[in-house]
C-alpha cells in the first residue's frame, strides 16, 4: 500500500515531534532521542542534526536521525555516531510501516550516496538487511541483550556456574560501587577509560565528551557513571545509558593491573541487582567484534542472548584514497 505523504529532510527536527516519534516507535532507544543528538551538535564543531521524516497529521509518523559533519569540502553523514544506534523509526500502529521505512531508507541513502559525502554509517539495532537500499553496503553484526526480572535472585540462577563463582571472588575481595558525584568522578572514570580504549587497540574520546555527559545526560536520568574502588583507589567504572526501562552498557572500564579482584564482575552483578529491583526490563551489554570469543562467554556467561545489528553504510573513492 502507497500512502501519500510528505517527505522532508529537516535540520533540525522539531524536538517535540522527534520525541514524540521516539517514545511511540517499536525498537526506539536512547541513541535515537534528541538529547543525544544534541550532545553531539555541541561536541562537534561544524555538526548539524539532521533527520529524514515521513510526516502526517499527527507529526512525524516516521524518521531517520543523522548527524552530519563538514569536514572541508565534504561531510560525513553517521546515524548514529561511534557505532550508536540509528535507522528507521516507524510510529506504532502505522497502516504501512514496511513502506515508511523504505522511503526513509533510500533518502538517508540519496545523502550517503551525494558526491558531497565521504562517508557514511547507519548501525540499525535488529534491522532487516535486505530493507538497506544501494549505494549503502550492508553487513550483520551482534549485541547481547538480557531480560531482566524483578527477582533479581531468580536471574542470578540463570548465570552460568563460572559467572557465579567469579562475582563471589568479586565480593571478597574487598570492593565497592557508588554512583560518580561530580566530575572528580567523571575525571577518574576518563583516566581509567583511556588506558581501556588504548589497551584495546582504540582512540581515546576527548573528555570533553564525558563531561558534557555528565552535564547534559546525568541530570535528565539518561545516563549515570559508577566507579568500582578498591580501598580508596579507583579500579572500574561504566557508563550506561537509559531509555523506557533498557539500560545500555555503553562504556565499561577497568585497570588491567585490578583484574585479579574481578572488578567487571562486581560492576556488573550490582549493577543487575539494581535494574532489577528498579523494575528494568532489559540490559544491552554492547556489541563484539566476531572473533573476541572470550567477550562473548562473559556476556552469555551472564544469560546474555545476541540480538542482530545491520551496519550500513559507504565511503566514496575520495575517502579510500585519503584513509586507504
Amino acid at each position: 500500500m502507497k500512502l501519500d505523504r510528505p517527505r522532508a529532510v529537516v535540520s533540525p527536527p522539531d524536538r517535540a515531534a522527534w520525541d514524540a516519534l521516539v517514545l511511540s516507535a517499536p525498537g526506539a532507544t536512547v541513541f535515537h532521542t534528541s538529547a543525544w543528538a544534541e550532545l553531539w551538535v555541541e561536541e562537534w564543531r561544524g555538526a548539524r542534526w539532521v533527520a529524514h521524516v515521513v510526516e502526517d497529521g499527527q507529526g512525524y509518523a516516521g524518521g531517520i536521525s543523522a548527524i552530519v559533519r563538514h569536514r572541508g569540502i565534504g561531510r560525513t553523514v553517521v546515524s548514529m555516531p561511534f557505532g550508536t544506534y540509528g535507522g528507521p523509526l516507524v510510529r506504532e500502529g502505522h497502516p504501512d510501516p514496511g513502506s515508511v521505512r523504505r522511503e526513509l531508507l533510500e533518502s538517508f541513502a540519496r545523502a550517503a550516496g551525494s558526491r558531497f559525502t565521504l562517508r557514511s554509517e547507519m548501525t540499525w539495532y535488529e534491522g532487516v538487511e535486505e530493507e538497506i537500499p544501494p549505494p549503502l553496503a550492508a553487513a550483520e553484526s551482534f549485541t547481547h541483550v538480557l531480560p531482566l526480572q524483578p527477582d533479581f535472585e531468580a536471574l542470578a540462577a540463570g548465570f552460568t556456574p563460572a559467572a557465579r563463582r567469579l562475582v563471589r571472588q568479586a565480593e571478597e575481595s574487598g570492593l565497592t560501587i557508588r554512583a560518580a558525584r561530580g566530575e572528580e568522578d567523571v575525571r577518574a572514570f576518563y583516566e581509567i577509560a583511556v588506558e581501556t580504549v588504548r589497551r584495546r587497540g582504540g582512540k581515546p574520546k576527548p573528555f570533553s565528551l564525558y563531561q558534557r555527559i555528565q552535564r547534559s545526560l546525568v541530570p535528565t536520568g539518561l545516563a549515570r557513571y559508577h566507579l568500582v574502588h578498591h580501598r580508596e583507589k579507583p579500579v572500574a567504572g561504566s557508563l550506561h545509558l537509559f531509555h523506557e526501562g533498557v539500560a545500555m552498557n555503553w562504556l565499561p572500564v577497568s585497570l588491567e593491573s585490578s583484574w585479579s579482584l574481578r572488578p567487571n564482575n562486581f560492576l556488573i552483578a550490582r549493577t543487575l541487582e539494581t535494574l532489577c529491583e528498579a523494575g528494568y526490563v532489559e540490559y544491552n551489554f554492547g556489541a563484539s567484534p566476531h572473533d573476541a570469543a572470550g567477550l562473548i562467554r562473559f556476556k552469555e556467561g551472564w544469560g546474555a542472548a545476541p540480538r542482530p545489528l545491520v551496519i550500513a553504510g559507504r565511503r566514496s573513492s575520495v575517502h579510500r584514497r585519503l584513509r586507504g
